[in-house]
């Protein structure tokens, strides 16, 4: 291994249950083969969720856009394919639920939307008491503004998966979103 570079000397070192060859001059990291119960027959489980969601949104100057998702994936990505750049600032983090950028309010659900999790929640939460602390600052009522963030048809769209369930859903993209990026860790802490 006549390599000068020390990086690359320790990416030719064998790995446990990996096999390691160099091929132009990069190493590649070979995967090993699936276990005996693979099955190449078998249907993949997004397979049955394939479907196409249509979306109705509206946007802050109310006009409404209509769009599709798919099921399987979130309103996040249905959202960004749609490129409402312009008008919505959502995804700051890139759909890591970091942010609440991607904070949507949903006005009709077709069906029971799948519940929040703890990261949803939490999220929401934060934002809602550092938007709360914004407007207290400001004169306005910080608690009638938390409560929007709180409100059950508040939801992150990075953490809405959509399903065939969901087709139809209307929702708004609100005016007051909050990036908990630039929000200071000492704000961030709940109400």
């Amino acid at each position: 291994q006549g390599c000068a570079s020390p990086i690359m000397r320790a990416l030719l070192q064998p790995t446990a249950g990996l096999s390691r060859r160099v091929l132009r001059g990069q190493a590649r990291t070979l995967v090993p083969a699936p276990s005996k119960a693979w099955n190449p027959e078998r249907e993949p489980p997004s397979k049955s969720i394939s479907g196409t969601i249509n979306l109705s949104i509206r946007l802050p100057e109310e006009a409404v856009l209509h769009t599709q998702g798919t099921a399987g994936s979130t309103l996040y990505d249905a959202l960004m394919a749609a490129d409402l750049n312009d008008v919505w600032p959502g995804g700051a983090c890139g759909g890591a639920c970091n942010c609440s950028t991607c904070r949507v309010e949903i006005d009709v659900a077709p069906a029971p939307l799948l519940p929040r999790e703890d990261d949803e929640l939490d999220m929401l939460d934060s934002a809602a008491a550092a938007i709360s602390r914004q407007a207290d600052a400001a004169g306005e009522d910080g608690a009638a503004v938390a409560e929007v963030y709180l409100a059950d048809k508040s939801r992150l769209a990075c953490q809405l998966v959509l399903r065939e369930e969901d087709d139809g859903l209307e929702l708004t993209l609100p005016e007051d979103v909050l990036n908990m990026l630039e929000v200071p860790l000492w704000l961030r802490g709940s109400r």
